[in-house]
């Protein structure tokens, strides 16, 4: 009994996966954005006794090709616009199997998978107008990257080191500033970094969903009256409600005047400044102390990928290491271990090292672009159409609306069930959201392969599917 195969084995199993991939990925974008999974075999798979003999390994393939790859996530379907998780490149799916057959792990050293890495992060700063000394480190997604930002912040900015005495010993509250509109994940890292939820201030939104830069200097100026320590802005570029990117240039010259520091949180929208045609809106990105973002949202990498830059490489550095002096090198690259939370560390840069040579910058510009121009479509779409009513449409590639007939009783429960009712039919897979107290459809485009042809099946769909709400 062994788990060793010959080489002819692996490559006959090998083959076999990749015809089944070939088949599935094919099949999934014309089929419906998310199957549902009967009960019957999602109960049997949860409840599967744990196996005592072995099974063979074709038979565990085939209930891998009849038991899981015809219930996906739905993101690889064209027609999936609920959350912000594109659709995997081609080529970053067979760069996984490499990197899986390749098992380094990247803390650090004199191998290959490191040097792919510094390689991907270089190219990234460079994107984000980030300066190449920055220090970078690719992580699990954007959770992760926010958390590790705000740590370096917590670093810097405590009385006291935090490292030594935490936070009981600190002489204020520090406290962090987030729109009403920033993601959950930054609320978690403000708690498990031991700020507490109560100290984190969340600023009021303006009519374009951005933070209110006036009531956010208010704020400060009146936690500074009561004794506390303001330390971040934690600002959006892209928030996953409306695509919305907070007036960076602004916040920098506040956080600047206060001494504050100021983390951008692009995990979906950051890569947006690719398009010539919104890339104004991030003029003062560089200025950020820190940065996240997530390659498995827009630039098309399979789940797990995400990454978090930190302007000032020794601070991030100090913040994590635990290396002593003595035993450092800095004649040579520094181990990504230092800068994050993680030692043994997957390859998660060969997927993208691949494609960002397979198509370049320039490829990236025109994907992303062609997303928002379709978003922009959509908007233009629904303001035509008199049953529906557009709440938010752009700048990036997520638009709000309500589909509103003129003759239903109740528009905002019609509203608050189509999402359950549209997933449920499966053939366009939407979520809601909740702006101006008043539910809400939500559609997102970061899927290279949707089609204006997509856009119109799903304003039918809702039709259809709503015309039979009461």
């Amino acid at each position: 009994m062994t788990i060793e195969m010959t080489p002819e084995e692996f490559r006959r199993l090998g083959y076999a996966v990749v015809d089944m991939l070939s088949t599935q990925l094919t099949a999934v974008q014309s089929g419906l954005a998310r199957p549902l999974m009967p009960d019957t075999l999602s109960r049997a798979l949860t409840d599967q006794p744990l196996p005592e003999q072995p099974t063979p390994v074709e038979d565990l393939l085939k209930r891998v090709q009849d038991e899981i790859l015809p219930y996906p996530m739905g993101n690889q379907n064209p027609r999936f616009f609920a959350w912000v998780n594109s659709t995997a490149a081609p080529l970053a799916v067979l760069g996984e199997f490499v990197a899986a057959a390749h098992n380094a792990s990247v803390a650090g050293g004199h191998h290959a998978a490191t040097y792919v890495e510094h390689a991907v992060l270089n190219w990234l700063k460079e994107i984000l107008t980030y300066p190449r000394s920055a220090g970078a480190l690719l992580t699990s997604g954007g959770s992760v990257a926010n958390l590790i930002g705000l740590a370096t912040m917590r670093h810097v900015k405590a009385p006291q080191n935090v490292r030594t005495h935490g936070l009981h010993d600190q002489p204020q509250p520090l406290v962090v500033y987030a729109s009403t509109q920033a993601h959950s994940c930054i609320q978690k890292s403000v708690e498990l970094l031991g700020f507490g939820s109560q100290y984190l201030r969340r600023i009021p939104a303006n009519e374009a969903y951005q933070i209110d830069v006036e009531a956010l200097k208010a704020q400060i100026h009146q936690d500074r009256v009561n004794g506390l320590l303001p330390v971040c802005v934690a600002a959006s570029a892209g928030t996953v409600n409306t695509g919305a990117v907070d007036p960076l240039d602004q916040l920098a010259d506040l956080c600047t005047a206060e001494g504050l520091w100021l983390h951008v949180d692009g995990a979906y929208g950051g890569v947006g400044i690719l398009d010539p045609d919104v890339s104004a809106l991030y003029k003062g990105i560089e200025r950020a102390d820190s940065i996240a973002i997530d390659p498995h949202k827009w630039l098309y990498m399979p789940i797990e990928c995400g990454c978090a830059l930190v302007k000032d490489a020794e601070a991030m550095r100090a913040a994590f290491s635990l290396l002593p002096d003595y035993l450092r090198n800095d004649r040579e690259l520094p181990w990504f271990s230092e800068y994050g939370v993680q030692q043994t560390r997957g390859f998660k840069a060969l997927k993208l090292w691949l494609v960002m040579q397979q198509i370049g910058v320039e490829g990236f510009r025109h994907l992303i672009g062609a997303n928002n121009q379709l978003a922009a479509l959509l908007a233009h779409k629904i303001k035509q159409q008199p049953d529906f009513e557009l709440v938010s449409g752009g700048p990036l590639s997520i638009v709000c609306f309500r589909y509103a007939p003129s003759n239903h009783p109740d528009v905002d429960g019609l509203n608050a069930q189509l999402p359950t009712r549209l997933q449920q039919d499966g053939r366009v897979f939407i979520t809601g959201t909740r702006l101006k107290d008043r539910p809400v459809l939500r559609m997102c485009i970061v899927n290279f392969r949707t089609t204006e042809a997509d856009l119109d099946l799903a304003l039918q769909v809702i039709r259809e599917v709503g015309a039979a709400i009461p």
